[in-house]
């Protein structure tokens, strides 16, 4: 079976999106996918890569002296799979432009994040980077919802003063 990316697909935090189910192994994807490999990040035109997945290997030494080995898989300028670890195992799939599957069957990209607030009740927790993780109840826990997070485009916390957030990507992951 050929992994191809349906892009209007159900987004399930913590299990799939675009339909791909997180958790699969780096050797199983290369075996059922037309795909090119790029030596560099800018060798991808991610914007067309014409029913190809490209995929990027990123295995080097930081500057801090911590290892990193991670694999990137574009498709498009649409969905990023992100493949972490010595054994990889997608980790974290990334929707974005036209992507067009919803988030709790409500959200989607080029929504504007106040919708979950009102339509749903949902608050949000401005976490590492600008992601933007969902509190189901925010006036009884802490809690998140976990497996998810959204990016805007903004790069500040959701607030009354700043409510106009527009999603531009959502994230699930293991």
């Amino acid at each position: 079976m050929k992994i191809e990316p349906i892009l209007d697909a159900e987004i399930i935090p913590g299990v799939q999106a675009g339909g791909i189910e997180l958790g699969i192994s780096f050797e199983y994807f290369k075996r059922n996918t037309k795909h090119i490999y790029k030596v560099k990040k800018n060798e991808c035109n991610v914007l067309s890569t014409n029913g190809l997945w490209f995929i990027f290997h990123r295995n080097e030494m930081s500057v801090d002296g911590t290892y990193i080995n991670e694999i990137y898989c574009y498709w498009d300028n649409n969905i990023v799979l992100e493949f972490i670890g010595d054994v990889p195992l997608l980790t974290d799939i990334h929707v974005m432009n036209e992507y067009s599957g919803c988030l709790l069957k409500t959200l989607k990209v080029g929504d504007r994040l106040d919708f979950l607030k009102y339509k749903l009740g949902f608050d949000f927790y401005y976490g590492y980077g600008d992601a933007h993780y969902l509190k189901p109840n925010p006036l009884e826990s802490e809690d998140i919802i976990e497996g998810v997070y959204i990016n805007t485009d903004y790069r500040l916390p959701y607030s009354n003063e700043y409510k106009d957030h527009i999603v531009k990507s959502i994230t699930v992951y293991l």
